[in-house]
């Protein structure tokens, strides 16, 4: 199972400079905001006043965060996806632009009998905004093997 990910390298599509100068703003609390619109749509943002739980440890040493977004830039997985045997559900929401949805048809045809299941309208984290669609389609995959 592969949710809202990417082959990386040179293959992947990268995030837009937009998306990253709002992550990098100095002011965190607006760079917290730009981070919640990237893994919400409104809509769900404006039920849902929080805690989240998807937007990273705030306890997490800055050294830690440093290598999580190293680990994140560096990662290249293409010329390894043709190996994979397992069977792979690729599961992505057509509005994520965190990591742009445009990476999920790539994994899917790049993994030998891969499936892809976009989900209209979700954004980066569509497991919890949209868990009514994502889980029964995972655990659907699951319980077939």
């Amino acid at each position: 199972m592969l949710g809202c990910s990417s082959p990386g390298g040179a293959h992947g599509v990268e995030r837009s400079n937009d998306v990253r100068r709002s992550l990098a703003q100095p002011d965190r609390a607006a760079a917290g905001r730009a981070l919640l619109e990237l893994m919400y749509t409104p809509a769900w943002l404006a039920g849902h006043p929080g805690p989240y739980f998807t937007i990273g440890d705030p306890g997490m040493p800055a050294h830690a965060r440093r290598r999580h977004l190293a680990a994140s830039a560096g990662h290249d997985a293409w010329d390894a996806l043709p190996r994979i045997t397992a069977p792979t559900l690729v599961v992505h929401g057509t509005d994520d632009v965190f990591n742009p949805a445009a990476n999920a048809p790539l994994l899917a045809e790049r993994i030998p009998g891969a499936s892809l299941q976009l989900i209209e309208g979700a954004r980066h984290a569509y497991f919890e905004e949209f868990r009514h669609v994502a889980s029964p389609t995972v655990l659907d995959f699951l319980a077939a093997y």
